[in-house]
């Protein structure tokens, strides 16, 4: 039987471990202590969109550390933690390498670019692999997770070129429990349409306190959105990065007459950290296009803004 260990027991966590384990794949998370209880004693359950999946207490393993696997037991490594955990995660698993089976895949499904780069200090390329998520989550007890929007499937590939053949029983598994699931060949440019949504929303929204669809309904958040909208091409053009439409214009029409419409009443990760008072994940996000940015001696005074508005509101937690 395959075995996936889902790093990582948040809303996106939750919903695919019930996806997972509805078709017959074993399913272990690594969690943190109380949400390990949790598991334990309630199960997990995926809700909302595509339907309802539960998994009953004692049908699903959580674990706090890696010892506590059997060795080479693991088939995927899906790492859905926050970015902000991506060197700990990196290490943990490196450190605990002996319980990755020969041919192991680790799987990263998160917000932002250059995710893969501290699994690339102790991985080979052929052993990482990544998902474009565009699907909203939102865990609404530590054990259930609540589908709220959907607008494209989720999408499992290599940045390096890889053969994606490996990722096909997850993307199958996933869409057979209802979510659609697919792998592709040109992932970077799926990641760059998800930088370009999730730049252009996430953290505006979580400044503004208002859902997605709200954002297009103001001709000054319009303004905002359209000025992020440029800066991203023109950091994509300079340094090489492609995507799925060739101007700003042409992303626009898909953005503001399908994207933000398929996504309207989703409320931003970003604005649900905020609300919590946890650390975001801006620096993989707008921050990304920043560093870039400065890098190639770009100006992207839009994205630069964000990200001062985003920091401010974590230092007044």
């Amino acid at each position: 039987m395959t075995h996936t260990l889902i790093i990582g027991a948040g809303a996106i966590g939750i919903s695919l471990g019930a996806s997972l384990h509805s078709q017959g794949i074993k399913i272990t998370f690594l969690a943190r202590e109380n949400t390990k209880k949790e598991i334990q004693e309630g199960g997990i359950w995926r809700t909302g969109l595509f339907g309802e999946i539960g998994v009953p207490a004692g049908e699903i393993t959580a674990i706090a550390d890696l010892s506590e696997l059997a060795d080479q037991s693991i088939d995927y490594a899906m790492v859905c933690t926050k970015t902000l955990a991506n060197a700990d995660v990196a290490a943990n698993l490196a450190a605990h390498r002996e319980k990755l089976a020969g041919s192991a895949k680790i799987v990263i499904l998160q917000n932002g670019w250059g995710n893969d780069t501290p699994f690339r200090a102790y991985f080979s390329e052929e052993q990482i692999y990544q998902a474009r998520v565009i699907t909203g989550f939102a865990r609404t007890t530590p054990n259930v997770s609540n589908i709220t929007v959907h607008t494209a499937p989720i999408l499992f590939g290599s940045l390096y070129g890889k053969n994606t053949d490996c990722m096909e029983p997850l993307a199958r598994a996933i869409a057979a429990s209802g979510i659609p699931s697919e792998t592709t060949d040109v992932l970077s440019e799926a990641l760059w349409a998800k930088m370009l949504y999730n730049t252009t929303l996430n953290p505006l929204g979580a400044i503004l306190q208002v859902p997605y669809g709200k954002l297009t309904e103001s001709d000054a958040s319009r303004s905002i959105m359209d000025r992020l909208i440029d800066e991203t091409f023109l950091l994509m053009e300079h340094c090489g990065y492609r995507t799925f439409w060739d101007t700003p214009d042409d992303y626009r029409a898909e953005f503001y007459g399908k994207l933000v419409p398929d996504t309207y009443a989703h409320r931003s990760s970003t604005l649900q950290d905020i609300e919590k008072k946890q650390k975001t994940e801006i620096d993989t996000l707008n921050g990304c296009i920043v560093r870039l940015a400065k890098k190639h001696h770009l100006s992207v005074p839009t994205h630069q803004m964000i990200c001062e508005l985003i920091r401010s509101l974590e230092d007044n937690y």
